[in-house]
């Protein structure tokens, strides 16, 4: 049958578990020892010589092929050389008495040494005690008056046979043989409920038959005779003793003393129910509110990794705390809490409460409870509870990919990250940076702390705060501009906001946007491979050539944001010029960009385009990598070129939409001008951020209104931006909104270049 606990007070206490250990000795020590009685000093059985006689003669005789200490199953023992050994010297030596001493003083100081190691013993098993949460019992005593035998007590309720002379004998399980021992083992009990019955005799209200239930069975608890509580905890009984003062008054009532029996009905608990429930009400029992609500199964908030919002931990508490009151206080509480690596598994561990804000001897200070290592979520901010909350979502958006972005404030924990945006792939990343012996493990089975696989499909599924606040905190992410993998704190984590605004600004003809827009939306709708050999023919591929500062970078960051994609954005400085690593570095950017259904954007692709020749073989293997490497791809590729050469002859079959970029004329000078004062304006109206600095707002009328003075400047887009962001700058500096002046002498400092 399993074990049985007893039952749990509805306000459990702060307890300690420290395992107790137990010292045993074999039954063969047991045995010598009582064959080893020794008499009183005076006794006639004792010899009037001293025994250190008999033991010199006897030791002397005694040798040892192994040492004391080791045991006898070493083979290599026969090997050792033999050494004589005097027992009663080491006696003497341990007892600190001199090996000339007699055998009273021998046996006086074995004494001694015996009451010290069982009172050592006592100490020890008092100081390691395991003492858990306050608890009560319910004990069942039975008597039979047909077998005339005392009544036995029992921990389970007992149970009707028919048996006997009124057919109803009562039964029961788990027996109590030695009570004195229950309790020693059970020292969080602190009071008990005793339950008496009694059978196989005529009843006391001189019914015949006992009450049966509705299928014709005796209940056991119509053999009920007699039912008292007795408390068995001296902390209760003072606890009791001072509560009865200010709610029991002078209505009679039991003393609540240790061990005195409180008999059934319990009247003075009936009489003054309501004043009892107003002295509790009345009690300052805040101080250890925040130890109740630290029980098994609750949310808590573990700050180990900081204290900042991004950085707090939702965990479930899976035990009692384990207090450490010596030297110092400290206690430790397990917890569980989720991990992800593909797959959502449960883990647990235990967490540190030490240093706390006051000392042990401050205890009339109070702290924060927030302030410790671990405290009850009822605790958290409304703000707080929320932030886990909202977290715990965004990770499970994060469980198969996301496109993500940084709020302002996550700015400062990326660095270089203002405007970046991040793949979270935990997939792809754990393909990326797996070693060698990694890889060549198996996949671990899933287990029983694994989320159930039905989850993974829903968007919103029925997992409750215990799952969504006890995700992990960060991820790893693939910055997009940077190319590298970046650990992410998910709190910081925002949904992309698309700027479909930025193509519709593009300074190009309509009728070439038109067009731009059908390839891009045909190829996100096309699923069927059109080539005849499958895997091939099914990129898009559009080649934008022309001057610098034209708009090339711009269309394709503005394709990206109305195929709502990711851009992935390559030089050629990162992809190199030796033949084996441009094939590599390319194979791993388009594999990239087909699993995350990128734009892949190849700025600067000139030394890919040119014609192959004869005299430069080199640049001719990289051109013909690339080419092979493009044959393959089917996804949006676009690439850019500062100059208008002879493209070789294969591009001209692989790039489907090829599109010129002349030089802005002055029409289109002022469209720009006007685009970048019309956002401006826009960015007044917005809160300003604490990234942006001081702000002394901008006379955007003004700078409207000469439009055609700007446009007059020979200035390419890239050059109209530089001069705008030159010139915030220079009115900041000097305190003074932005205007007309600041732009004229940032234009007419370029202009001096030209000369």
């Amino acid at each position: 049958m399993a074990s049985r606990r007893p039952r749990e007070l509805e306000l459990p206490r702060v307890v300690i578990r420290e395992s107790r250990r137990e010292f045993s000795r074999s039954d063969t020590d047991t045995d010598r020892r009582r064959r080893r009685r020794v008499s009183p000093a005076g006794s006639e059985d004792l010899p009037s010589r001293n025994i250190q006689d008999d033991a010199s003669a006897q030791d002397s005789d005694v040798e040892y092929s192994q040492s004391p200490s080791e045991p006898g199953n070493d083979p290599d023992t026969r090997y050792r050389p033999i050494v004589p050994f005097s027992w009663r010297n080491e006696i003497c030596r341990f007892l600190d008495v001199s090996p000339d001493a007699l055998d009273e003083v021998v046996f006086q100081a074995m004494g001694k040494a015996a009451k010290t190691l069982k009172e050592a013993e006592q100490l020890k098993a008092r100081y390691e005690a395991s003492e858990g949460p306050p608890l009560y019992e319910i004990i069942h005593s039975m008597r039979c008056e047909q077998s005339q035998m005392e009544g036995r007590q029992y921990l389970e309720q007992p149970w009707v046979v028919e048996s006997g002379p009124n057919n109803a004998h009562l039964r029961g399980s788990q027996p109590i043989l030695n009570f004195d021992l229950f309790l020693e083992r059970n020292k969080e009990v602190v009071f008990i409920v005793y339950k008496n019955y009694r059978c196989c005799g005529r009843r006391r209200d001189g019914r015949k038959k006992a009450h049966m239930e509705p299928g014709g069975q005796v209940e056991a608890s119509s053999l009920l005779t007699a039912e008292h509580i007795s408390i068995i905890s001296s902390d209760l009984s003072s606890a009791m003793e001072d509560f009865s003062k200010a709610a029991l008054g002078e209505f009679p009532h039991t003393d609540f003393k240790e061990g005195e029996e409180m008999k059934y009905p319990y009247i003075w608990w009936f009489h003054r129910r309501k004043e009892i429930d107003e002295a509790l009400e009345k009690q300052d029992l805040s101080p250890w509110s925040p130890v109740v609500n630290l029980v098994p199964g609750q949310i808590a908030i573990s700050t180990e990794q900081g204290r900042d919002v991004s950085k707090l931990q939702g965990v479930v508490t899976g035990g009692w705390l384990e207090i450490q009151p010596f030297p110092d206080y400290s206690a430790t509480l397990d917890v569980a809490f989720w991990t992800f690596d593909g797959t959502f598994r449960k883990a647990s561990k235990k967490v540190l409460i030490n240093d706390l804000p006051i000392t042990v001897r401050d205890d009339m200070k109070e702290f924060n409870i927030t302030e410790l290592r671990l405290y009850p979520i009822e605790y958290a901010s409304n703000d707080t509870t929320e932030a886990l909350r909202k977290r715990g979502m965004m990770f499970w958006k994060c469980r198969f990919r996301n496109y993500v972005g940084l709020s302002q404030d996550g700015v400062d924990e990326v660095p270089d990250s203002v405007g970046s945006r991040f793949m979270v792939d935990i997939t792809t990343h754990k393909k990326l940076h797996r070693d060698a012996s990694v890889r060549a493990q198996q996949q671990p089975s899933p287990g029983q702390n694994d989320l159930e696989s039905k989850y993974m499909s829903q968007e919103n599924p029925d997992l409750g705060d215990e799952f969504f606040m006890c995700l992990p905190t960060s991820i790893f992410g693939f910055n997009m501009d940077k190319k590298e993998w970046v650990n992410l704190d998910v709190h910081f984590l925002r949904d992309i906001v698309w700027n479909t605004e930025a193509f519709d600004h593009l300074v190009v003809p309509e009728e070439t946007k038109v067009l731009i827009q059908a390839v891009v939306t045909n190829q996100l709708q096309m699923t069927e491979n059109a080539d005849l050999i499958r895997g091939k023919g099914n990129g898009l591929f559009i080649l934008l050539h022309g001057g610098p500062g034209t708009g090339k970078t711009l269309t394709a960051e503005s394709v990206a944001e109305v195929a709502r994609k990711p851009l992935y954005r390559v030089t050629c400085g990162d992809i190199g010029t030796k033949a084996e690593d441009v094939e590599q570095y390319l194979n791993v950017v388009l594999h990239l960009g087909k699993t995350w259904g990128c734009v892949v954007l190849l700025d600067e692709a000139d030394v890919f385009l040119e014609q192959r020749s004869l005299v430069n073989l080199e640049r001719n293997a990289l051109v013909s990598i690339f080419l092979r490497v493009l044959e393959y791809y089917d996804g949006i590729l676009i690439l850019t070129s500062n100059r208008v050469g002879i493209f070789d002859e294969a591009f001209k079959s692989c790039i489907q939409l090829n599109l010129r970029y002349k030089n802005l004329d002055r029409d289109k000078r002022l469209q720009i001008w006007e685009n970048f004062f019309t956002r401006l304006k826009r960015l007044e109206k917005e809160p300003s951020t604490r990234y942006s600095g001081p702000s002394y707002g901008a006379n955007v009328d003004e700078m409207l209104g000469k439009l055609d003075e700007l446009a007059e400047a020979n200035l390419n887009g890239r050059q109209i931006r530089n001069a705008v962001s030159t010139a915030r700058q220079l009115a900041r500096y000097q305190k003074e909104p932005l205007s007309y002046k600041h732009l004229t002498i940032v234009i007419n400092e370029a202009k001096k270049f030209d000369e």
